[in-house]
């Protein structure tokens, strides 16, 4: 029997979670708005938005 392969492990961050993210040597408060498996399904890349950054 073949082995049972298992899908990506449940995302780290919730879509509006507010994190810490680093961007080069400066930590910014930031929050989540997307996340998504990578494409191997082995982690997740999450979108996100720095506070005060304006949208362009």
């Amino acid at each position: 029997m073949a082995p049972s392969k298992s899908g990506p492990p449940a995302a780290p961050y919730a879509k509006d979670e507010k994190v810490l993210c680093f961007h080069h040597d400066l930590l910014y408060e930031a929050k989540v708005l997307d996340t998504r498996p990578t494409e191997d399904g082995s982690s997740w890349q999450c979108k996100i938005h720095y506070k005060g950054w304006k949208a362009t």
